[in-house]
Order: structure tokens, then C-alpha cells, then sequence
């Protein structure tokens, strides 16, 4: 019988996974998209996934700074602290891309579809992962 070492409960392996399948993602959709739909509909795309992909990896940096028994009253609150940053950033960022890129309303449907997909990968990437072992 072998022994092995136990896994630690906050595994960031998963994590830095899923963020970076969030960012392949984010970079190659809107070459996808340009190549279909044009400047517009990629620019929009492209804002889309990043703004999704630095949210989370927010949340991810905050989330798993702590690990272990002795944290759990701090990963807890790190938790809470990156679920609501991400939140901030996330509409900062929309304020942001309304604001500064031109003609982002008309490709508005674009910016949406693409932060939405990306967003998705973060449940979908666990699942993904969990058949290959």
C-alpha cells in the first residue's frame, strides 16, 4: 500500500486553469470573430472576454491567498473580498468600455455574447477537467 500526501483544500491548480483557458479563450474569439463579423463585432468580443477573464483572475488572487485549518476565518473573508471586487471590476470595466471605445453600442450584442461565454468557462472547465482524471 502507498502512502500519498494529502491534497491541500485550497488547490490552486484549478484555479490557474480555469483563468488561463479564460484568457486562450479571450484572445482567440475575436480573431474568430474578425474573420466572421468584422473590426466592430471583434473589438467588442475582445472587450467582452477580458473583461470577464480579469475579474476572475481577481477573484482567483484573492480567494486563494490563504490556505489551511488555522486560515479558514480568513479564506472566507478573502472570498467574500474577491467575490466583491470582481463585481466592482466587472462593472468598472463596462462603465469603462461604454465610455472610451467608439461605436461599442451598435456591437453591444458581441460584448455580451463573448464576456458571457468566457464567464461560462469558469463552470464548465471544472467539469472538463474532473472527466480527464
Amino acid at each position: 500500500m502507498a502512502l500519498t500526501k494529502p491534497r491541500a483544500i485550497n488547490d490552486r491548480h484549478l484555479a490557474y486553469y480555469v483563468i488561463g483557458t479564460q484568457a486562450a479563450v479571450s484572445v482567440l474569439l475575436p480573431v474568430l470573430v474578425w474573420i466572421v463579423l468584422g473590426k466592430g463585432a471583434a473589438v467588442a468580443a475582445l472587450a467582452g472576454g477580458w473583461i470577464a477573464t480579469l475579474g476572475n483572475l481577481y477573484f482567483a488572487v484573492q480567494a486563494f491567498r490563504f490556505s489551511g485549518a488555522r486560515a479558514s476565518r480568513d479564506m472566507v473573508r478573502a472570498f467574500y473580498r474577491g467575490e466583491a471586487g470582481k463585481f466592482v471590476i466587472v462593472m468598472l470595466l463596462f462603465i469603462a468600455t461604454f465610455r472610451l471605445v467608439d461605436g461599442i453600442r451598435d456591437t453591444a450584442p458581441y460584448l455580451f455574447a463573448a464576456f458571457f461565454l468566457v464567464y461560462g468557462i469558469a463552470w464548465m472547465a471544472p467539469l472538463i477537467l474532473g472527466r480527464g482524471k
